[in-house]
């Protein structure tokens, strides 16, 4: 039942509905909002060169725009980025990578300078090793892959897969995924992805030879379906419980790699390629995935001719689209060659070849937006449909019909 007009009740309904309505006005002006230093697409896609790294095969994104590659930081500012160099604890960046960033611009790093490797957590100057435990040589060891906006972390410590979660002290506490080919019980795998309800992915959970995700050890693993693919690795889980990642399959006699997506049960559903080079076998990988189960990776399109993959599903089905196609006119990029990481903005984080430079770089690409004439189209479509909704509201509650 609506509220009586001239109540306490509708003034409070109206202004809730008022606020609401300027709200989404507003997020769409931020979503229109440029990205500054990049090189626009005659199409709007615009993509920023972000340097070369050691180490670089190592990289992530969040939804704010900071990148971690190698052992750098870049956080995004008004005249481009900030950069944070990070060092192991021998003072170098060897044996040294980040992994993973979370919306909190909490970072997550592996550290092997020592001999061993130590898993840790990094925000705003301050450094915390992960507790580790030992494996089956006596050693203790951690690697750690995933972090979520809730601190918890992914990985590997001793001969476990584990999850990591902030204990309200400054430290943390870990929970085992498996045992490692433990009293023939469901083994480890390797940790690689968390989501936000704590959901920890195995890439493959051993005497299963599956991926499969679970928020601790006991209650219980879910396996991914079976589907066409042989022996498929998961990379990436997001909130909905949808995990990208890489299988094989027989092509030729030979072995070849098939980037895939699983949403529930068995629909384990290939991605699709299509190769340039006639007669060139489908070739790929998935390597991330966004809320929107946007997924990138990288497709090889002929000999020595990897190139950065996005694909979205469409009511037609999957779309692929290869980057390069969308890569600005007079770029310093001539190829872009691998995909690594998506953010709920579609912006596209991964590395490419530069002119000039043998090293690869990174790119972060950015989606198109629409014109100015579309925002006003839409802006003016919204006011059209809040009025009518709105005069709807009044005459339901002056008891007109």
């Amino acid at each position: 039942m609506f509220p009586v007009a001239s109540s306490p009740e509708y003034m409070g309904y109206a202004m809730q509905y008022t606020r609401t309505s300027f709200a989404t006005i507003a997020t769409l002006f931020a979503l229109a909002a440029p990205v500054a230093t990049a090189d626009a697409a005659p199409d709007g896609w615009t993509i920023v060169d972000l340097g070369s790294a050691h180490n670089i095969g190592s990289m992530a994104l969040n939804d704010h725009g900071w990148v971690v590659m190698g052992n750098k930081i870049l956080s995004p500012s008004a005249s481009g980025y900030t950069t944070t160099e990070l060092l192991s604890t021998a003072g170098t960046a060897n044996n040294f990578s980040l992994r993973d960033i979370n919306n909190a611009n909490v970072v997550l790093g592996n550290d092997g300078s020592a001999g061993s490797w130590q898993a840790f957590v990094w925000q705003a100057g301050v450094r915390t090793s992960l507790p580790q435990r030992l494996d089956y040589t006596g050693h203790f060891q951690s690697q750690a892959r995933g972090i979520n906006d809730n601190g918890q972390v992914v990985g590997n410590t001793g001969d476990y897969a584990a999850i990591w979660s902030p204990n309200g002290t400054g430290g943390y506490n870990v929970t085992t995924l498996g045992w490692y080919w433990s009293n023939n019980s469901v083994g480890s795998g390797a940790g690689v992805s968390i989501n936000g309800a704590g959901a920890g992915l195995m890439a493959t959970v051993y005497n299963q030879y599956r991926p499969g995700y679970t928020t601790g050890l006991g209650n219980g693993i879910t396996i991914l379906g079976d589907g066409l693919i042989d022996s498929p690795a998961g990379e990436a889980i997001n909130d909905r419980y949808a995990v990208a990642g890489t299988g094989t399959y027989n092509c030729g006699g030979y072995s070849c790699n098939m980037p895939f997506i699983w949403t529930s049960g068995d629909n384990v559903e290939a991605l699709p390629l299509t190769p340039a080079q006639p007669g060139w076998a489908y070739n790929g990988k998935a390597h991330a995935l966004n809320e929107r189960n946007d997924v990138v990776g990288m497709g090889w399109y002929g000999s020595y001719d990897g190139r950065a993959v996005l694909w979205s599903a469409s009511s037609a089905g999957w779309q692929e689209v290869d980057l390069n196609s969308v890569l600005p006119a007079g770029s310093n990029f001539w190829k872009l060659t691998e995909a690594m990481d998506i953010n709920e903005s579609g912006q596209i984080l991964g590395y490419g070849a530069v002119n000039g430079d043998w090293q690869p770089h990174a790119f972060l690409l950015t989606p198109a937006v629409p014109e100015p004439q579309s925002w006003i189209m839409l802006l003016s479509g919204l006011v059209a449909l809040r009025w009518k909704a709105r005069r709807r509201l009044a005459v339901a509650c002056s008891g007109q019909s």
